[in-house]
C-alpha cells in the first residue's frame, strides 16, 4: 500500500482506468463498479478505497465454467467524482511518485508480464489509444523505451528488453517479482551460452575431423599408388604423423612434431594437392573439343 494519500489515489484511478471499470449513478450518488479476474487486485481495490475517502465497498465473486469473476461496487466521495471521469491528459498526475503508483495500478489493472524462460514481453493492454500513449509516455518518463502497437482492435504498450522490463517492474515496487524475474533471466543466459559454446565446440570438433579425414584419405591415395616413398622427407614426416593422428586439429599436431601451424597446415594441403588426379599437385584439365 503507497503510504501517501495522492499515491493511494493514484494506484486506485490506474486500476480504475486500466480495467475498464464503470462510473455507476444510483440513489446514494456515484459508484464505480470494477469487474477483475484476480481476487489479490479487487481486495487491493477495496483497501485503496477505504483508504483514500472511506468509500464503501460491495464485493462478490462469481464462479463460471470457464473462470472465476470478482466484482466491487465503490461509492465515490463527491469531491473524487471529476478524478474518474477525466481523460488521461488530466488524471495522469504531475509527480514522480503518483506516476509511479498509477502505473502500478494500470499494470494490475490491464497488464500482464511473461515468465523470461522463453521470451522478454511485458505489455499493457490500454483502454484507449490516449491511454496507450500516456502509459508510454509514463513509462518514458523512468527511463525505459516502450513500443505501441494495434493488436485488433486494441492499443498495447510492450517492452520486450529484459533490463527495461526489470527496471519499470522495480519502478512500480515488484521487488519480488524482480528477484525471480532475474533469477529466471540469469539461468536463460547462462543456458544460452553454455549452449553456444557447446555449439561452437561441436563443431570445430567437427571440422577438425572432416579435415582429418580427408588429409588421411589423401595420403592413402598416395600410399596406394607407390608415390608416397619419393617424396620429401618432410612431407613423408608429416604424412606419417597425420596417417596416425587423424583426430587431431593443427595446433595439437604441430605441438606435438614442434613445427609452427603454418608450416604444418602448408605441408597437409601440398600432400592433398599431389593427391589430386594428375599427380602434380595441379587438378585435372579437361580438355574440350574445337569449334
Amino acid at each position: 500500500m503507497p503510504a501517501r494519500p495522492c499515491c493511494q489515489l493514484s494506484e486506485l484511478l490506474g486500476i480504475y482506468f486500466g480495467s475498464r471499470a464503470r462510473l455507476l449513478s444510483s440513489p446514494r450518488g456515484r459508484s464505480a463498479y470494477f469487474s477483475l479476474l484476480r481476487n489479490a487486485v479487487a481486495r487491493k481495490v477495496v483497501r485503496l478505497g477505504r483508504a483514500v475517502g472511506h468509500m464503501e465497498a460491495k464485493y462478490q465473486a462469481v464462479r463460471t465454467r470457464k473462470r472465476m469473476s470478482f466484482f466491487i461496487e465503490l461509492t465515490i466521495p463527491q469531491e473524487l467524482t471529476a478524478a474518474f471521469t477525466q481523460p488521461p491528459s488530466r488524471v495522469i498526475p504531475d509527480a514522480a511518485c503518483d506516476r509511479k503508483a498509477m502505473l502500478r495500478g494500470l499494470f494490475l489493472g490491464c497488464g500482464s508480464v511473461n515468465a523470461p524462460t522463453s521470451r522478454y514481453h511485458l505489455e499493457f493492454v490500454a483502454p484507449t489509444s490516449s491511454w496507450a500513449a500516456g502509459i508510454a509516455r509514463m513509462a518514458d518518463d523512468v527511463g525505459v523505451k516502450a513500443g505501441v502497437m494495434e493488436r485488433g482492435a486494441q492499443h498495447v504498450v510492450y517492452v520486450k528488453e529484459g533490463d527495461a522490463i526489470a527496471r519499470l517492474l522495480s519502478v512500480m515496487g515488484a521487488s519480488r517479482a524482480v528477484m525471480e524475474f532475474e533469477n529466471v533471466r540469469v539461468v536463460r543466459e547462462v543456458s544460452g551460452e553454455v549452449n553456444r559454446r557447446l555449439n561452437f565446440e561441436t563443431a570445430n570438433i567437427g571440422k577438425t575431423i572432416g579435415s582429418g579425414l580427408r588429409q588421411a584419405a589423401a595420403i592413402e591415395r598416395l600410399e596406394a599408388k607407390g608415390r608416397l616413398e619419393h617424396l620429401p622427407p618432410a612431407l613423408r614426416e608429416m604424412a606419417r604423423w597425420r596417417a596416425a593422428n587423424p583426430g587431431l586439429n593443427l595446433g595439437e599436431l604441430a605441438g606435438r612434431m614442434n613445427l609452427s601451424k603454418s608450416a604444418v597446415n602448408h605441408r597437409l594441403r601440398r600432400l592433398q594437392q599431389l593427391a589430386q588426379p594428375n599427380g602434380d599437385g595441379q587438378p585435372a584439365r579437361v580438355r574440350g573439343r574445337s569449334a
